[in-house]
């Protein structure tokens, strides 16, 4: 008899605040410097003679590379949640520590492109994931927390990794950042095995998360596993799709504004690496905030996370216009501080409105598929980036460009809102007629 398990949600917990302390170090030190690759890219353009076209295909080839390694997410029924993500991590930092000995602009893009990119994409889907397992009731609070350690890698890592560069050179700074994404490790070691509540037959611990085992035949093994692989189902769903048009749209601001600050600041404001670099970390900064502040506010009671979303992106937009038209070098941090706040709860009332439209059995498979087809074709638009630069000689354009893409993030996010409106008005007609019928019946 082959077995197949089933993912269950399982009630808030101490351990379940453990969890989130070691998701938060794994945020920070898988994703979290990630955010600041930008610090390496002027000695790595120096070094190899490439233009900024081709540098961004690091950033673009690791945000499309994110989408493979979330489609692995589904592995975790057959092998586990902690084996996969110590696994994942381990290979994150032997990535780095392989591009900074890269000989050429091809490796590097390779190497910390495509192989961090993977990683990173699985890492952070096993952590959402976990989210979704360990948590009911603080989901959103656990959410805004754990994606801090996103913001508090940009915060500390920007002007940090600057000051290593200068130090050491880029490939000194890629050694040492190597050795803090082992910590990753450390995290997702703490996903221990957690005992259902109930005592449902054919119940046990594995050496990972709470899994039910199911038999199932030989003859259906094959089967029913592709079906647990791949789920249609979710494409039929409008909701589902304009949440990719607003994921892949988000992505591609979120990474565009991310990889031109640095540049922003040096080009068009005139400042050096250091004084740009700490653009980066008020920015991470207000990442860090608007992240705990979306999951509080996500968990409150009545609160709709779609007209939040809304609210959030539609203020990102207009962050991202605005602090391009100060010329005050103060001004620019809190400008930077503030779109960091606007940009950042996507990622933690995100995953609770997924949560909530799809639950826990269909969330693996909306996050594996949601994450593949948005962070692929953020690829050729963080590309596109690059050739504006080098077409107009003006990276404020390209940064322009990253406002339209975050206006399109809230005109879907919108969208959502009013379908998940009219099928609540469905049901609850549904409902009402049901319950007439079995009056008069």
């Amino acid at each position: 008899m082959k077995t197949s398990q089933s993912l269950h949600v399982l009630p808030d917990s101490a351990w379940s605040w453990v969890i989130c302390f070691g998701n938060v170090l794994a945020s920070f030190s898988s994703l979290g410097i990630y955010r600041c690759l930008g610090v390496f890219y002027p000695a790595v353009m120096s070094e190899f003679n490439v233009n900024y076209a081709e540098v961004s295909l690091v950033s673009g080839l690791f945000t499309g590379s994110m989408s493979f390694g979330s489609l692995f997410l589904v592995l975790v029924k057959w092998v586990g949640l902690r084996k996969i993500g110590m696994g994942t991590n381990l290979l994150l930092s032997i990535s780095v520590f392989v591009a900074s000995q890269s000989t050429s602009i091809t490796m590097f893009v390779v190497t910390c492109g495509a192989l961090c990119g993977f990683c990173g994409g699985l890492s952070v889907s096993l952590i959402f994931l976990s989210i979704s397992i360990y948590y009911n009731k603080h989901r959103s609070k656990a959410a805004g927390l754990t994606t801090a350690g996103l913001s508090v890698g940009g915060l500390v890592a920007a002007p940090t990794l600057s000051a290593l560069v200068g130090e050491y050179g880029w490939r000194g700074a890629m050694l040492i950042t190597s050795a803090v994404t082992l910590h990753a490790c450390v995290g997702a070691a703490l996903y221990r095995p957690v005992a259902r509540a109930d005592s449902e037959a054919n119940t046990d611990a594995t050496d990972d998360v709470s899994l039910t085992k199911t038999p199932t035949s030989d003859k259906s093994a094959w089967s029913a596993r592709i079906k647990a692989v791949f789920d249609y189902t979710l494409f039929s769903r409008p909701v589902y799709v304009f949440a990719f048009v607003s994921s892949m749209t988000y992505w591609s601001a979120m990474v565009g504004t991310t990889f031109l600050i640095i540049p922003l600041g040096m080009e068009s404001m005139g400042l050096d690496r250091t004084a740009a670099s700490i653009l980066l970390a008020c920015q991470s900064a207000g990442d860090l905030v608007g992240r705990v502040m979306g999951g509080l506010i996500g968990d409150c009671r009545g609160v709709n996370n779609s007209i939040l979303l809304g609210v959030t992106t539609t203020l990102g937009t207009v962050s991202t216009y605005v602090i391009t038209f100060s010329g005050n070098y103060a001004l620019q941090c809190v400008l930077a501080f503030v779109l960091g706040v606007t940009y950042a709860p996507f990622g933690s009332l995100f995953v609770g409105l997924y949560t909530e439209v799809f639950g826990p059995e269909k969330m693996t498979h909306a996050l594996s598929y949601e994450g593949f087809v948005s962070t692929i074709l953020t690829l050729p638009m963080t590309y596109l980036l690059g050739i504006i630069i080098d077409t107009t000689g003006e990276v404020l354009i390209a940064y322009y460009v990253c406002g339209v893409f975050m206006a399109l993030t809230s005109t879907s996010i919108y969208i959502i809102y009013i379908l998940q409106g009219r099928n609540a008005m469905a049901i609850s007609h549904v409902r009402n007629v049901t319950a007439q019928s079995v009056e008069n019946g």
